[in-house]
């Protein structure tokens, strides 16, 4: 197989995703109480399958034989997200709230994605680069792209109300991170889902919310308000 630059540089970054993801899960790995720390080390697995999915659809001289594999293309969808949700909670360490009643904040957004994942209209197209990708069509990919704009809009809203209340800076900065991350992804998949071309493909708005997560997480073990 002879690869442009273009699709060298995507394989690259698609190492790069694997590698961030393990990063974010060395600081799952910190997290209390036990049961959430293996949700969130379970997710960043879920994520992981994603990139392996992505680069064996893109070398493989067969990608039909990795169809069985198409709904880990969407685990971004949950694996982005709700460690993202985790850290803020991490960061902010509100009295009000715990990790049973940030699961069941969450739950309506997961029930969602669980729908998308088991329902959807799943499509193999010819990738821009290199070799073939996985779409998702029909009713559900107007579900999907409602649920991650009400997320990130959610998610940003209140995110930059908390800023304004954080005393410590480092916290501040991580917060911010997350915010930036989640606007990032949630522009990225707002032109994807409306048909429109972006450089999907390298795995930017990703790779940046997976180090954002990672530096919260981080931030939050070591420093407190």
């Amino acid at each position: 197989m002879v690869l442009t630059p273009l699709a060298a540089w995507y394989l690259f970054c698609l190492g790069m995703a694997v590698g961030a993801t393990g990063l974010a899960i060395t600081a799952y790995l910190s997290v209390s109480p036990r049961w959430l720390r293996w949700l969130l080390v379970l997710s960043g697995l879920f994520v992981v399958s994603r990139y392996l999915t992505m680069l064996l659809l893109a070398s493989s001289t067969d990608p039909t034989r990795w169809w069985a594999l198409r709904r880990c293309w969407l685990a971004t969808s949950v694996g982005l997200t709700f460690p993202s949700l985790v850290a803020v909670d991490q960061l902010v360490r509100h009295p009000a709230m715990s990790p049973k009643k940030l699961v069941k904040r969450f739950a309506p957004f997961l029930v969602i994605y669980l729908g998308v994942f088991l329902f959807g209209e799943y499509r193999l197209v010819p990738d821009e680069l290199i070799g073939m990708r996985v779409t998702l069509g029909g009713f559900w990919r107007g579900v999907l792209l409602a649920t991650q704009s009400v997320f990130v809009l959610g998610f940003v809203g209140l995110g930059g109300l908390l800023v304004k209340k954080l005393p410590v800076r480092r916290i501040r900065v991580a917060l911010l991170g997350l915010l930036a991350a989640q606007l990032y992804l949630g522009c990225d998949g707002l032109v994807l889902g409306l048909g429109g071309w972006y450089f999907r493909p390298f795995l930017f708005s990703e790779l940046l919310t997976l180090v954002a997560i990672w530096f919260a997480l981080n931030t939050a073990r070591t420093q407190t308000l």
